[in-house]
């Protein structure tokens, strides 16, 4: 018979089995659900964004005058990766709009 302990989450009450004789460290929470993270100490996680800009000046700080300079870009907070560049604005749009219904599909909804 193993003694038990209790999960050390705050709100969580449940019992851990104690690991003695067995490899690793021991369980210090029940489920993965317990175990604080990043996400849960903030309280909600900073939306996902696609964005779609024409930049004025390209990298080099040289005027843009090229129709097709679009670039769709996905953003967290501070965080950036950009998912496509000197697009033309049509597909830049149908990119982006692919990439929202990825991120957030529209419930019974279907990708075509």
């Amino acid at each position: 018979m193993t003694a038990a302990t209790t999960c050390a989450a705050d709100s969580c009450d449940n019992t851990i089995p104690d690991r003695t004789g067995q490899r690793g460290r021991p369980f210090k929470y029940c489920s993965p659900k317990c175990r604080p993270s990043t996400f849960r100490r903030n309280g909600s996680r900073q939306p996902l964004l696609v964005e779609v800009d024409q930049p004025d000046t390209d990298p080099d700080g040289d005027a843009l005058h090229q129709p097709r300079s679009w670039t769709v870009r996905l953003r967290r907070g501070p965080n950036t990766v950009t998912v496509g560049q000197n697009l033309g604005r049509f597909s830049a749009t149908a990119l982006a709009r692919d990439l929202q219904q990825l991120l957030d599909p529209q419930p019974g909804g279907t990708i075509e």
